[in-house]
């Protein structure tokens, strides 16, 4: 079977191209000129049963806007849904299992939502024929004797109501228009009577999932929900989920690992081809399917779907005892909110974590670091210099390639800088707007633009949001590698534990009051401060035996009560 994909909104014909993607089509130049031809709205088009696969075309076509793939002959009996000519189509079908917690895990772009907007009903399966919408009983008919079939039936003949939480979503109104009746108790009753334009993104995730809690339905679907909520957020909307709904039918997508090992009882996995061709995997219970997905390899089904496997290291220390800077203890008063922060200090190759809930002045203590707001000393002068990449990214008109060479001009010239731009894959967006990029693209544009610029210190302020595992995981070894080579040192504010305890070698642990003040420890051991933060929330974690990485305990299991009577809330 064989696939071709056309990104229409890279192909730049026939405006800047003359179809130079059908003028080295060797089929075309023997007479077959509807193997590559102009589609209606004049983008190309490519016939996949006329193709051979030559891959000239991919390789010729100037915006890198083509791809052709080829799959085993049986993958075409398992197409589920195709949005288009030469367009992202899906294989195999997510399957909710009644009164069970099912997590969907994958790439960004490989079809997790493309499924969830299936078994919401929102997407009809075309089985490949994009043309045409077969009936709900043919549709049902073409699933017999697969799981899917009779959630399906159900959902077909409308015995089923199914609420969704979305990745993207607006709110208008005030909360209490919107949270009408709360009935879990996620929102405070302090934000209750404000306007949801001035949330912020951990709040409004709240609210909308609480919006979503409030339905009565069958099945419930969220689509990232821990994006922008801070640690103990996402540990309550766990938590909420797994008690709350035990009783119904649940399907999340999530790229935190340790929370979707901690909410689901099935797991998914789904690999292939980002923005061409997904695949689902079978069910597995979750600790295997999670394990799998860091080792790249589906057993059962015999297939390598990464040709590397996802080491879960544990941060190194410093790779001298040479300070880079330090800084006083200072306060920052904002409005009705006061921060204390104690003396610090930072070492060549050293990557610090900040670990804490949101309001308590995270951000206002890297903002402060940053000399961009002014403490009861005035704005801090590190003697250094200093790169920092803010928790929200600004969207502006420019190209990618144009906004990197006003950071660092000669960027093309340097080696370790492309060789990361090709680590994340970079190198394909750079001709693109940033106005037009995705929230993971974004992210890792505003990351690389922190680490161009010229800097002793890089303080980045949450740079897992919007990122998926693999991503996470590229991000942490170039931030580690980069601050080690250079004998730089980094400052990393995060709500995914895996990715801080893999990270920083060190870490300060913020207490307080959100929203009126907040406070800081020394500076610690990663561990010992998600030991403390732990300790807190009443929550225990373990390592897993195979794979290294960090598990929630389920509450009152023999490991929790043993953990918690001994003090180590993080088994390390």
């Amino acid at each position: 079977m064989r696939i071709a994909v056309i990104k229409e909104s890279e192909c730049e014909a026939p405006d800047n191209c003359d179809y130079i993607c059908a003028e080295v089509c060797p089929v075309v130049r023997e007479g077959f000129k509807e193997t590559v031809y102009p589609r209606e709205n004049k983008k190309a088009a490519i016939s996949e049963s006329l193709c051979i696969a030559c891959g000239i075309c991919v390789k010729r076509c100037p915006f890198d806007a083509i791809r052709v793939i080829n799959l085993p002959d049986e993958m075409a009996k398992e197409i589920t849904f195709q949005y288009g000519l030469n367009s992202f189509r899906t294989f195999n079908i997510a399957t909710p299992v009644e009164k069970k917690v099912v997590g969907l895990i994958g790439r960004n772009g490989i079809g997790k939502t493309t499924n969830i907007n299936l078994i919401s009903n929102e997407l009809k399966p075309n089985f490949g024929d994009y043309k045409d919408t077969l009936s709900a009983e043919a549709t049902i008919k073409k699933f017999r004797g697969k799981d899917i079939q009779p959630y399906l039936t159900d959902l077909y003949r409308g015995g089923l109501k199914v609420v969704k939480k979305p990745q993207d979503f607006e709110l208008s109104g005030k909360v209490k228009e919107i949270v009408k009746k709360n009935r879990f108790g996620l929102i405070k009753n302090t934000i209750m009577d404000r306007d949801s334009k001035t949330l912020s993104g951990g709040e409004a995730q709240l609210v909308k999932i609480a919006s979503v809690l409030d339905e009565d339905a069958d099945v419930y679907i969220f689509d990232e929900p821990m994006n922008y909520l801070d640690i103990t957020n996402r540990l309550i909307v766990a938590e909420t989920i797994r008690d709350k709904l035990k009783e119904k039918t649940v399907i999340v997508v999530e790229h935190d690992l340790i929370m979707l090992d901690y909410l689901t009882d099935f797991i998914q996995i789904l690999y292939g081809s980002d923005a061409n061709y997904g695949i689902v995997s079978h069910l597995m219970p979750s600790r295997n399917g999670i394990n799998n997905y860091i080792g790249g390899y589906l057993p059962t089904e015999n297939v390598r779907f990464r040709n590397w496997e996802i080491k879960v290291k544990r941060a190194t220390s410093a790779t001298t005892n040479k300070a880079i800077a330090l800084w006083p203890d200072f306060e920052v008063k904002l409005g009705d909110f006061n921060l204390k922060t104690k003396a610090g200090k930072v070492h060549e190759g050293e990557v610090i974590g900040v670990i804490g809930e949101n309001g308590i002045g995270k951000t206002t203590f890297m903002r402060a670091l940053a000399g961009a707001i002014e403490t009861n000393s005035g704005l801090l002068d590190l003697g250094i210099k200093i790169s920092y990449k803010p928790q929200f990214v600004q969207r502006f008109d420019s190209l990618v390639s144009d906004t990197f060479a006003v950071i660092k001009p000669n960027y093309l010239e340097d080696p370790e800088i492309m060789n990361i731009i090709n680590k994340l894959e970079i190198n394909k967006i750079l001709n693109k707007n940033i106005k037009n990029l995705s929230g993971g693209e974004l992210q890792k544009i505003a990351i690389m633009a922190t680490l161009m610029a010229n800097a002793d210190i890089y303080l980045f302020d949450e740079p897992s949001a919007n990122l998926d595992m693999e991503d996470r995981l590229e991000i942490m070894s170039i931030i580690s590698s980069f601050v080690g080579a250079r004998k730089k040192c980094a400052i990393v504010i995060d709500h995914d534990l895996m990715f801080l305890d893999s990270i920083c070698s060190k870490s300060i642990l913020f207490n307080g009051e959100s929203g009126r003040n907040g406070m800081t420890d020394e500076i610690t051991s990663t561990s010992y401060a998600i030991n403390n933060f732990l300790k807190k929330v009443n929550i225990t974690m373990r390592r897993d035996s195979d794979t290294g990485r960090p598990r929630i305990n389920a509450s009152g299991s023999r490991l929790d009560l043993e953990q918690k009577s001994s003090g180590k809330f993080f088994a390390d």
